[in-house]
């Protein structure tokens, strides 16, 4: 027999004042009547009634006194909360972890898995003796602290009831670590600015509620806790998924005459012990376009595929009709990205190689290419145009500008102007050839920005010369430097983890003359020759600006004469693409990209517009600011379905993409009956579970019986 305490030191002084209370009440409240008799053989009665106004005088055997006695007595009973289970450990620290990964809204178990699971948290914590400290955590692909160390049930059973279904995936490796890093802390009770001190460690019992599809365990993680895994669902739950959704655009379609050509696939699977048929379903906008019959069999993947002609632009929804207990799975997404045609500047005295790659099918579906010779950068056309923010990206071949446009650039050969390199000495005269800005001390690479300030003390006056100004942001602008003329020139390595060089191979090109390029701090080496780097990328404000320290051809005396046997390369064209669409911003992908839920998504955004708006699947709206280099890391992907992104004054979006579940281990909706954990395992179990067996609440209900028949017998002798 056990007991828990759920009154406070005053309310049981208040609660145990009440017996006295009910025996003053026989004392001082004697009524009496007055009589008429005839005999004085009837004052005994009377004179009896006297004594009870001595306090010491014996009480009367008196029904209604015992009645009310009694109930009083069932009332503190039950406020001691007699029971028995076996669970008595007195001071123990428990965790709760509960599982809400998208297979916990699974319907084998009703009203779902989520809800059984906080039903048994809803246990445990009222199992649990008074002194017992416990917080619970929410666990998906991340951890969330609900709840600090406390013994206040109300407070662990509010946050047991925020524990909210999601769609994202199972991994509680940092549920685990963050029980472990918490079980032993210095002080462990964080409600109402009390915290009740730890006077040394003391393991703690964790208690996992899942469906145990988590895969294998780190048993390092765990620490001192002692794991007691919960399981929560149906053994044998069987259920179909779509696992993959995904279009394209049909490879030998004839683009002008049919633009609206689409191929759409789908893999599919069955967890289960039986085959079964459904329908697949395919909406565009909403609207029903095709349906297929599909046989799944057991554990294994099917694959489907749907021709879609005349779809342009919009959304895709792949649906499987067949009622199982995970809805989630059975409905995919996926966008035809909307046309971006991004704008592009050429200025080249005469580049046959650079023009064809500029010229290639892929890119004309893109960009709009507008090819200029260097004359133009002195007319009033291209300084309207270069400040305005009318092109995306401009090439530069073997040239510079006067200062740096309001775009994206690529420079081939050329040395940028000013804006982006360290300012000259003012005895150095500025724009004579002889002493162009590679030849110029401060670009030596002891003086480059890593290891100078961007304002350089002045040698005749001893005053500080500020930098030159620049076209966005002057005093935000990074410096680059460059180094001379030399070669010939073998490139040795190139960035594989930069998106505009990763599929790029040029241990086979040739370079009779290349500059040292060496970005500022925020850039990146693109290629890094024998004599140094050759090619590198840094963000200017909004902008990106790459630099290649060598040209393809350069003007000669006698026309033309080839620097670079990279034009007739097979990686050539690949460059320039890879150029498009990171530095411009240019899609030729018709798929967007899809991601699972919670996991993050990297938009790639045009220079046009400083504010984009990204809708959601639930039509919310939230404005985002475009990063510097034109990526931006989107991160609320909670929600499954297709997002927009929206730039002002446009009514078509700019950008989709989709969050679907696409995830095996959710689908299978098998209950694991022990946690792996390497060699071992640890097993499901039950009986840390078992209800405490409570008789308060039978006390309460003797107790209001009692009082109803004390209630009686009081109207009874009243009205008799």
């Amino acid at each position: 027999m056990t007991w828990i305490n759920m009154l406070s030191p005053l309310q049981w002084a208040l609660l145990l004042a009440i017996p006295p209370a009910i025996l003053s009440l026989y004392f001082l409240k004697l009524k009496r009547h007055e009589s008429v008799v005839p005999s004085t053989m009837l004052w005994k009665r009377a004179i009896e009634d006297l004594h009870v106004n001595s306090l010491w005088q014996k009480l009367r055997k008196n029904l209604l006194l015992y009645l009310q006695l009694l109930f009083v007595g069932l009332l503190i009973l039950a406020c001691i909360r007699p029971g028995w289970s076996g669970m008595n450990r007195l001071g123990e620290r428990r965790i709760y972890i509960i599982d809400h990964s998208a297979s916990m809204q699974a319907s084998d178990s009703k009203p779902s898995r989520l809800d059984v699971a906080r039903e048994k948290a809803m246990k445990l914590i009222q199992d649990a003796a008074s002194n017992d400290s416990a917080m619970v955590i929410a666990t998906s692909d991340r951890a969330s602290v609900e709840q600090g160390f406390t013994n206040n049930r109300s407070l662990l059973e509010k946050a047991v009831e925020r524990i909210e279904p999601t769609a994202q995936l199972t991994d509680v490796s940092e549920a685990f670590r963050v029980a472990a890093g918490l079980a032993n802390p210095g002080r462990m009770s964080f409600e109402d600015n009390v915290d009740i001190q730890v006077a040394e460690a003391i393991p703690a019992t964790v208690y996992f509620l899942s469906d145990g599809a988590i895969g294998e365990l780190d048993e390092s993680e765990f620490g001192q806790l002692k794991i007691e895994y919960v399981p929560i669902g149906d053994a044998d739950t069987s259920n179909a998924g779509i696992l993959s959704f995904a279009i394209q655009r049909t490879e030998t379609q004839d683009v002008q005459a049919n633009p609206g050509a689409i191929s759409a696939f789908a893999r599919m699977i069955q967890h289960g012990s039986q085959a079964i048929e459904c329908t697949a379903s395919l909406y565009w906008n909403d609207s029903l376009v095709d349906a297929q019959k599909v046989q799944l069999q057991p554990e294994q993947e099917t694959g489907i595929e749907f021709e879609l002609q005349g779809v342009e632009s919009g959304t895709l929804k792949l649906q499987l009709d067949h009622p199982d207990a995970l809805p989630l799975d059975n409905v995919a997404y996926a966008a035809i990205r909307p046309d971006r045609q991004v704008s592009i500047l050429l200025v080249t005295a005469g580049n046959s190689a650079l023009e064809t790659a500029l010229g290639t099918q892929r890119i004309t579906q893109i960009a709009k290419v507008q090819i200029e010779p260097i004359s133009y950068l002195a007319s009033q056309d291209y300084q309207t145009n270069a400040s305005g923010s009318k092109f995306d990206l401009i090439l530069y071949d073997a040239c510079s500008p006067e200062k740096m446009p309001a775009a994206s650039t690529l420079f081939l050969g050329g040395v940028p102007p000013a804006d982006i390199q360290p300012p000259a000495r003012e005895n150095s005269p500025e724009n004579s050839p002889e002493n162009s800005p590679e030849n110029s001390p401060e670009n030596s690479p002891e003086n480059s920005p890593e290891n100078s300030p961007e304002k350089k003390p002045d040698t005749d006056s001893g005053q500080t010369t500020d930098a030159p100004a620049n076209a966005v942001e002057p005093d935000a602008v990074p410096k680059w430097t460059f180094g001379e003329l030399s070669g010939p020139v073998i490139v040795l390595d190139v960035n594989r983890s930069h998106p505009i060089s990763q599929y790029l191979e040029m241990s086979s090109v040739g370079i009779v003359e290349a500059r040292t390029v060496r970005p500022p701090s925020s850039g990146a080496i693109l290629m890094i020759a024998d004599t140094g780097p050759v090619g590198a990328v840094a963000p200017r404000g909004p902008y990106q600006d790459a630099v290649l320290g060598f040209d393809i051809v350069r003007p000669s005396a006698e026309g033309f004469e080839i620097n670079s046997d990279w034009g007739i390369k097979r990686s050539f064209p690949v460059f320039v693409l890879s150029a498009v669409e990171n530095l411009a911003g240019g899609i030729t992908e018709a798929s967007a990209p899809t991601v699972q839920p919670g996991l993050p998504v990297q938009l790639l955004l045009s220079n046009r517009f400083e504010k984009y708006q990204i809708v959601d699947p639930k039509g919310n709206i939230e404005t985002i600011q475009r990063s510097g280099d034109g990526r931006f890391l989107y991160t609320k992907t909670e929600q499954l379905g297709v997002y927009e992104v929206r730039a002002e004054g446009l009514e078509e979006p700019v950008e989709r993409f989709c969050v679907n579940l696409f995830s095996n281990r959710e689908s299978n909706l098998k209950v694991g009956l022990e946690l792996k954990t390497g060699a071992e395992s640890i097993a499901a179990t039950t009986n840390t579970i078992r209800a405490r067996q409570e008789i308060w609440r039978w006390l309460l209900l003797l107790a209001i019986v009692f009082l109803m028949f004390e209630w009686m017998v009081f109207n009874r002798r009243i009205f008799v």
